[in-house]
């Protein structure tokens, strides 16, 4: 059981219990609506781009990437011949300029199963996205 599976577990139980599954979906709902006000000020500060969780950082937990630094991280993996995480930047980068914020936001998540970009879309908040590893559209 990977740490998503468990978390869920501990908080619903070995037997669903619809009332906690109910809460625990509620409160989802509203942590991505907080994240969704937070990459709204990023976006209007900064310009477009996505916003970034790293939980193991110590230095930098979460931060916003600018196209033009996700652009800049594509070069750079190039440069430095990492043409797998250079793919994942430009596809992320592809995603990123379509965004049109006051309807979606961009995130990555980089932590030790990978790099993993989604998208939530606040009009569909009752989708669950897909946050396997390497989930991104060609």
């Amino acid at each position: 059981m990977n740490r998503r599976e468990q978390l869920l577990a501990s908080i619903i139980g070995k037997e669903m219990d619809e009332t906690k599954a109910k809460m625990l979906d509620t409160t989802i709902k509203f942590i991505l609506g907080d994240l969704g006000e937070q990459y709204l000020k990023f976006w209007n500060a900064e310009g477009p781009g996505v916003m970034v969780f790293q939980p193991a950082s110590k230095e930098r937990s979460m931060f916003f990437m600018t196209l033009e630094e996700l652009h800049s991280a594509q070069e750079k993996s190039d440069n430095e011949n990492n043409g797998d995480l250079a793919e994942s930047f430009r596809r992320i980068l592809n995603k990123a300029k379509n965004i049109d914020p006051n309807k979606l936001a961009g995130y990555i998540i980089n932590d030790k199963e990978g790099m993993r970009y989604f998208e939530i879309d606040y009009n569909y908040i009752d989708e669950v996205p897909d946050l396997a590893p390497c989930s991104i559209d060609p």
